[in-house]
């Protein structure tokens, strides 16, 4: 698993629009990252599965970059306060 120190110089280095914010969150079945701005947002929950068979850096990398691509256009509505729309990125 990634540093927290070195994923948080991972995630500034992409450069995410004023006003965004990522956030990872651990769960039983692997980490979220959750891109929030406005009171809208999407998160990506990155598998251990999915780690395991691609590699933690092109993992986390292919997830900040589809985050990057969200947090330049308009994100979906909270669909209520901290719960987001949530895509799974699985190992095949």
């Amino acid at each position: 698993m990634t540093d927290p120190v070195d994923l948080q110089a991972q995630i500034e280095r992409e450069g995410f629009p004023d006003g965004t914010q990522v956030t990872v969150l651990t769960e039983p079945d692997g980490r979220v990252f959750r891109l929030t701005r406005e009171g809208g947002g999407v998160e990506i929950l990155l598998t251990d599965e999915a780690v395991r068979m691609y590699g933690e850096g092109p993992s986390v990398a292919l997830v900040l970059g589809r985050l990057r691509e969200w947090a330049e256009g308009a994100l979906p509505v909270a669909q209520a306060p901290g719960v987001y729309e949530r895509q799974v990125f699985v190992g095949d």
